[in-house]
């Protein structure tokens, strides 16, 4: 018997192979690396949802690195850091379902352009600071920058399968993976040239133009309405809805959908091991090589290498592999560069472990982003979506809590060690516990 949600992807399965023209479905196996790639990047949509998505995380880089200047300048006290830092996290906590609702019941175009055109306004207001008493008004526009980023983020994943062929998806979403990273990258020094030559405030004016910049790449593209799913689906029809009660119906079809909550644990596992490296690297590579900030600077500069490198390959894996095998190898792989890290002799192992741990994570990472879309029907994707961005930071931020607190009393070797093991024995489980799924997903990717 057939639990509700399945019913209503394989609906959806069967509708969208209908619905989309023949020219949407690729030979995924005759494309190799390269020609997935420029594939990709010569559909006009996409480019431009991609370039305007790196230029504004670079601006985001900016911002930090501004933000940063500005609270050390007038503040000597470390909680003057410790709030801007609750102060993101806060708002994706209290609003991110709320901002899946809005990608699902809103024209998700309109709902990306408002929210671009809104924190280029709110960023301006840091402008305004200018004694420690004003780092208010930068705690609040940080916060009020997460808040709205809470509704943009649901809806561009949910955007992506509608503008990208089904057999493109998960090299699709290695790119968008990888943008994030090129930004940590080129962010600072970008950031760091801005700040010495013309100041925080110039960087502050060039962030808020990165989001000017993405408004208008997404108001030039082409994105298909929102596909209701009409009789089949039960979450087909949002109007007159409550607003808890849009929530409960993307949070229901998680719960009747056994697929998506085996993913999505995974997905939330897929960010520990990454979140105890940037946060103790530099602990740990003073004690172990007597390493400093230089040597912690090339390792952060070869996990971007890594991440890129499995953007970029993230395609020919999904053509010679299923999802339960990708994420599953990636992820044991990446428990091995873990422990290898933490018991690196010298610096070269460091190096190769995480250039290592940055492939297989972008590629698990975009592995799992596909499966979650290609089971989530249109109309209940961005709910969907807006749990996985809880998922992450949550993810994300109670690893680094975790790590530094266990690490304080247990050291930062053993952490290292029990995020490998964590992180290789999640990749075990994937194995069996997404086999089931890779079959069909693989069959929908492929056709």
């Amino acid at each position: 018997m057939k639990t509700v949600a399945e019913k209503i992807t394989t609906a959806l399965w069967k509708r969208a192979d209908k619905a989309e023209p023949p020219e949407a479905h690729l030979p995924p196996a005759s494309l190799d690396r390269r020609a997935a790639i420029r594939e990709l990047l010569g559909r006009r949509d996409f480019l431009l949802l991609w370039s305007g998505q790196l230029l504004s995380q670079v601006g985001d880089q900016c911002l930090f690195i501004a933000g940063v200047t500005l609270i050390t300048h007038l503040s000597a006290s470390p909680l003057a850091l410790l709030i801007p830092a609750l102060a993101l996290a806060l708002p994706q906590v209290l609003f991110g379902l709320v901002g899946g609702v809005v990608a699902d019941r809103w024209d998700r175009k309109g709902v990306m352009i408002a929210s671009d055109l809104l924190r280029a306004v709110l960023v301006l207001a840091v402008l305004l600071v200018r004694t420690s008493g004003d780092l208010w008004i930068l705690y609040l526009a940080a916060a009020a920058l997460a808040m709205v980023g809470s509704f943009f983020y649901p809806a561009r994943n949910a955007t992506i399968p509608n503008i990208v062929p089904t057999g493109l998806l998960l090299a699709a979403n290695g790119l968008i993976q990888g943008s994030y990273i090129i930004a940590l990258i080129v962010g600072p020094m970008v950031a760091g040239t801005i700040v010495e030559l013309w100041g925080w405030v110039a960087a502050i004016v060039f962030d808020s133009f990165t989001f000017v910049f993405s408004a208008v790449t997404i108001l030039v593209m082409r994105i298909p309405p929102i596909q209701n799913g009409g009789s089949y689906s039960p979450v087909a029809r949002p109007g007159g809805r409550t607003l808890w009660h849009s929530v409960r119906e993307g949070l229901g079809f998680i719960r009747q959908s056994p697929p998506l909550r085996r993913a999505l644990p995974i997905t939330g596992i897929a960010t520990l091991g990454i979140g105890a490296v940037v946060l103790l690297a530099i602990p740990h590579l003073k004690v172990r090589l007597g390493a400093g900030g230089l040597e912690y600077g090339g390792a952060m500069s070869m996990l971007g290498i890594g991440s890129i490198l499995g953007g970029l390959l993230a395609s020919r894996f999904s053509h010679r592999f299923s999802i339960h095998s990708i994420v599953g190898g990636t992820l044991i792989l990446a428990g091995a560069a873990i422990v290898a890290f933490a018991f690196a002799p010298i610096y070269l192992v460091v190096l190769l472990s995480v250039v290592t741990l940055g492939f297989c994570i972008v590629i698990a990472r975009g592995a799992l982003d596909t499966a979650i879309q290609t089971l989530s029907p249109d109309e209940v994707r961005g709910r969907v979506q807006s749990v996985v961005a809880l998922i992450v930071a949550g993810g994300t931020a109670l690893a680094q809590g975790l790590s530094a607190f266990l690490g304080h009393f247990l050291g930062v070797q053993t952490v290292f060690v029990a995020a490998g093991i964590i992180t290789a024995a999640a990749g075990v489980a994937t194995l069996y516990t997404l086999r089931d799924i890779s079959v069909a997903i693989r069959r929908r990717i492929l056709s």
